[in-house]
């Protein structure tokens, strides 16, 4: 019996075991509810739908190591996101490599870009229109307005080609499409802008500052008012509008990666133009999920509004529109 269990002992002991990993920290473990949505802007509950939605496209089985798990991916990226930080403060926080990050970034990013139809829409049946509406006249008893439309700069490094067209008026690299391009000319080309062309929205006003022509369905305000009413209008004008420019300044807060604060953003153009669309769509999760704003928005200003000169083209059929609305409403 003695030489069996000293035989079986030494057997034991030969087995090779298998090596055991470190599981990656995962905040999700050890942050309390309050902490995740400050460091990360979302919800717990909202970070775990990611995970499940975009399990798929993120889960990578490998035979070499362990694969990073979905979650930290997405709350790497997130984090990012909020902060703008850079990639090597980003991987000691998580415990993971610089390169990590890098690929956290991008893949969650494509992720999200795959998804935008679902999360930035811009409604068309006249039940949502109707309650946009509302929402505004609210405001400043300005009616039959269904939003407001301006621009924002979101600073990046000098692109390799064609670096001139990104210098704005502000004399920094940008990307507002890009950063060179007038208000009104990347507002013919959206997709926005085509809705009202081609009357789909057929009932409802949009307000934007005076480097918009003003359509029939596009007011903006008076240039050089010289009567009360003018200048009654302009002044509701201003204060509904506004809206837009605070949600700018919303955006940027809770997605500081997007705003000057946060320095620049160190991608090519078009990773950029992902990477704005990508906290889009959570920006409007947040907001579908009422998440609490950061606690500075109160002093958070649009950094990257630019005024613009004044429109001077031939776009200007809605004169008659907006005088008749003057003269009948103010």
């Amino acid at each position: 019996m003695a030489a069996a269990y000293v035989y079986m002992r030494r057997r034991h002991q030969n087995i090779r075991r298998n090596r055991l990993l470190r599981d990656y920290d995962n905040p999700l473990d050890y942050l309390d509810d309050f902490d995740i949505i400050r460091r990360y802007r979302l919800s717990r509950p909202m970070i775990i739908d990611l995970c499940r939605r975009f399990d798929n496209d993120l889960h990578r089985p490998t035979m070499r190591s362990r694969a990073l798990p979905v979650s930290l991916q997405i709350m790497a990226a997130l984090r990012f996101f909020a902060t703008g930080s850079f990639q090597l403060v980003n991987a000691d926080v998580h415990n993971i490599s610089r390169s990590s990050v890098s690929r956290c970034v991008r893949d969650v990013t494509q992720c999200l870009v795959n998804v935008c139809n679902q999360h930035i829409i811009m409604p068309t049946d006249a039940a949502s229109l109707e309650i946009i509406k509302r929402g505004f006249y609210e405001i400043s008893d300005f009616p039959n307005v269904v939003g407001a439309v301006d621009g924002t700069h979101v600073r990046i490094k000098s692109p390799p080609v064609d670096e001139h067209i990104f210098v704005n008026r502000k004399n920094f690299h940008s990307i507002n499409w890009p950063g060179a391009t007038h208000d009104a000319f990347i507002w013919s080309n959206s997709t926005v802008c085509e809705l009202f062309e081609n009357r789909t929205i057929s009932d409802g006003w949009l307000l934007g500052d005076s480097g918009y022509p003003v359509r029939p369905w596009l007011l903006t305000p008076v240039l050089n008012p010289t009567t009360r009413k003018q200048q009654s209008y302009n002044g509701a004008h201003m204060r509904t509008r506004n809206v837009v420019e605070r949600s700018f300044g919303v955006l940027k807060a809770r997605f500081r990666c997007i705003d000057t604060s946060a320095g620049t953003l160190l991608y090519s153009a078009l990773m950029c133009c992902r990477i704005v669309v990508a906290v889009a769509v959570l920006h409007n999760l947040c907001i579908d999920n009422r998440m609490p704003l950061p606690p500075d928005i109160n002093d958070f200003p649009d950094h990257g509004h630019i005024a613009g000169p004044a429109y001077n083209g031939p776009l200007n059929d809605g004169a008659i529109v907006r005088e008749r609305l003057i003269n009948g409403r103010f």
